[in-house]
């Protein structure tokens, strides 16, 4: 019963109505290796901040995490202004995610603040 108000009616399809399809030419895509990566970082002190601005310099987007350092004031204000700087300098993005992630992004991408939301139909 809960299934036929969340799909609707069900209506039966012969199987004449299929059609195949050639997926060879979408293949060869999906084994091209990707020009962009999502990377995680597990920032402990300011020590891993060479290796973000490379990854970002990359064209890669970071989600850090920076729990370990939330405890170390100084450590702390000092990654996120070396951060900030960054993608000042090369004209990316930074956000907080939580109270422990930030995400940082290279140069053309910008991220939306806004959350998406599903619409409810009733």
């Amino acid at each position: 019963m809960v299934f036929k108000k969340l799909l609707g009616k069900s209506e039966k399809v012969d199987v004449e109505e299929y059609e195949e399809l050639d997926l060879s030419e979408y293949e060869a895509e999906i084994e091209r290796e990707a020009t962009t990566y999502v990377r995680v970082a597990e920032v402990t002190g300011i020590s891993e901040i060479p290796e973000i601005r490379k990854q970002i310099y990359e064209g890669n987007i970071i989600i850090a995490d920076i729990a370990f350092i939330k405890h170390d004031k100084l450590t702390y204000e000092r990654v996120i202004k070396d951060l900030k700087q960054l993608v000042e300098d090369i004209n990316g993005d930074i956000v907080g995610l939580g109270d422990d992630y930030l995400i940082i992004t290279p140069t053309g991408i910008k991220i939306d603040r806004n959350k998406i939301k599903g619409t409810r139909s009733e």
